[in-house]
């Protein structure tokens, strides 16, 4: 007899673990599998964004992930020695600033939540094949030791990287190109007068003796003072030199000698270099997935969309690829919802994934042709959203358009005071979870119309369900008695009704990953319940 779990997710990278973690915290039956024997300390993606952070917070890990970065303050760019700009990272009224976090870390803290909920990575073990039929997946999975099993699950994730097994099982093309470039990293010491905290570019001009431009970049990675990641376009000669580059499987770790040899002149005048951690020669590739699901099969994070590393964006795209599956996985393993949730996960995420390819092809385009991207508020991934998703609605016409609308993030909002508790509460701290939040505002109205919506919200999602009412800081506070059935909280500063545009008697229903599923005005109980029925949509039978 098989194995069996509800959902087999095959790569234990950052994307896998935040889809096991996430899972397992809600119930779910998790396998995750590794074809490594280990994790690796290689310091690969760095960036962390704001909305990443906000995700971490919702699994409790956010401070550990702090303690372990390096905030980044600003970017400075530097040509042939000279400071040309100095550009700060936004981060003034946002919920959090941009972290630099080495990957090793991310999988760290994102393994020990999976621990904490009961789960843990199968390393050594390797997905050979699949079969999807109508009653799930029948997966043949090989171990450690050679031994070959089969693993039945109701859904196969692949977030097995670029290079995805699972993608290529599926025959889904990998739609894109690769670069000409050569890019060379390296994970070293670096000791040179400038300060702390910022990301730096540092560009050369062609040389007289006929050496070509070349733009090499810095972050800085806890671990020393000293310590950064340095990643620099190769001219052709050396790119030739290191490495055959014919396919994108090249890679290879030049030595320290190589690396002083090659970087040192683009860096500021008396730096030394040292203790190299780990080097690599890679060639950059803008690609995505034409599919992101093909039955009961999705792909995720790298396996779906690679793209240039200039602002961070990887993975995190791919993080929030999990959280956006996650809460829909977790809704269909207890069969609340049928095929018409999951099918949304493609049609949410794959717009974002595109667009993302788009914009950090452009931004390396203008990297390559001008030596600089100045960072702005859509590297924070805050403006990302889903409006006009088939499984968002909008029952309020006339409102202002810059108001959070169905398919947003939720805003951070803070300064809700609740009876018997001696200090405020933020928004975020009410919703979330693996939680869906039906959230009401009442001003003169009693609380009756909003406990109807709230009955018929429990009944559809058991006990994944929330309810909140936010009453404004002049409401009728008789008429809004306390209920063991939600809670009752003032907007005492007036900071949730300026940020939702509230009216009274208005209902909001935020989903799990923080985004509005449904707005609408006061009494719109059936509309809830017809949105709810048509968005879960429950296979009979």
């Amino acid at each position: 007899m098989p194995d069996m779990t509800d959902v087999l997710i095959a790569g234990a990278g950052p994307v896998g673990l935040m889809l096991a973690t996430e899972l397992r915290r809600d119930g779910v039956g998790v396998r995750i599998i590794d074809t490594h024997a280990e994790r690796s300390f290689f310091v690969k993606a760095l960036g962390v964004t704001a909305r990443t952070l906000e995700l971490f917070d919702d699994l409790g890990i956010a401070q550990e992930a702090i303690v372990a970065g390096v905030w980044i303050e600003r970017a400075d760019v530097y040509r042939d020695g000279a400071l040309v700009s100095s550009t700060e990272v936004p981060r003034t009224g946002l919920p959090y600033g941009a972290l630099s976090l080495a990957q090793y870390e991310t999988e760290r803290i994102l393994e020990r939540a999976l621990a904490r909920h009961g789960g843990r990575v199968d390393y050594g073990a390797t997905l050979v094949d699949f079969a999807d039929d109508a009653d799930g997946v029948l997966c043949r999975v090989k171990d450690a030791a050679g031994d070959v099993r089969e693993v039945r699950c109701r859904w196969l994730v692949g977030c097995d990287g670029a290079r995805s097994t699972v993608r290529r099982h599926l025959n889904i093309p990998f739609e894109g190109d690769q670069y000409p470039q050569t890019f060379m990293l390296a994970d070293l010491d670096v000791d040179w007068p400038l300060q702390r905290g910022a990301m730096f570019r540092f560009n050369r001009s062609a040389r007289a003796d006929g050496q070509g431009p070349t733009t090499l970049a810095a972050l800085p990675v806890r671990g020393s003072v000293r310590r950064y990641r340095l990643s620099m376009v190769l001219l052709p000669d050396d790119a030739a030199r290191l490495a055959s580059v014919a396919s994108d499987a090249s890679v290879v770790a030049p030595d320290f000698a190589e690396v002083e040899r090659i970087m040192q002149p683009v860096l500021p005048e008396g730096t030394r270099l040292s203790a190299l951690r780990w080097s690599s020669v890679y060639r950059v590739s803008h690609r995505i997935a034409q599919r992101y699901a093909q039955g009961r099969v999705f792909l995720a994070g790298d396996a779906a969309h690679i793209h240039p590393p200039v602002g961070g964006q990887g993975m995190n795209t791919g993080l929030q690829d999990a959280c956006n599956l996650a809460w829909k996985l977790t809704l269909a393993a207890r069969d609340l919802a049928g095929a018409a949730l999951l099918a949304s996960y493609e049609a949410e995420r794959r717009p974002v994934g595109l667009d993302v390819v788009e914009s950090t092809s452009r931004a390396l385009n203008t990297v390559l042709a001008h030596g600089e991207v100045r960072p702005a508020m859509r590297e924070t991934q805050l403006l990302v959203g889903y409006r006009g998703s088939p499984i968002v609605a909008d029952h309020i016409d006339g409102f202002p358009d810059e108001l959070p609308a169905p398919g947003d993030r939720v805003p951070e909002v803070g300064g809700l005071t609740e009876d018997f508790i001696g200090h405020v509460e933020r928004l975020a701290a009410l919703t979330g979870g693996g939680r869906h939040t039906l959230i009401g505002y009442a001003r003169s109205s009693d609380a009756a119309s909003f406990e109807a919506a709230a009955d018929a919200w429990r009944v559809a999602l058991g006990p994944a369900a929330n309810a909140v009412l936010i009453a404004a800081p002049d409401a009728d506070a008789p008429a809004l008695a306390r209920s063991e059935t939600h809670r009752t909280l003032t907007d005492a500063a007036g900071a949730f009704a300026s940020a939702f545009g509230a009216r009274d008697g208005m209902i909001w229903a935020v989903r799990p990953d923080g985004h509005i599923g449904f707005r609408s005005s006061a009494g719109a109980v059936q509309a809830l319940i017809a949105w709810l029925e048509g968005t879960l949509a429950r296979e009979r039978g």
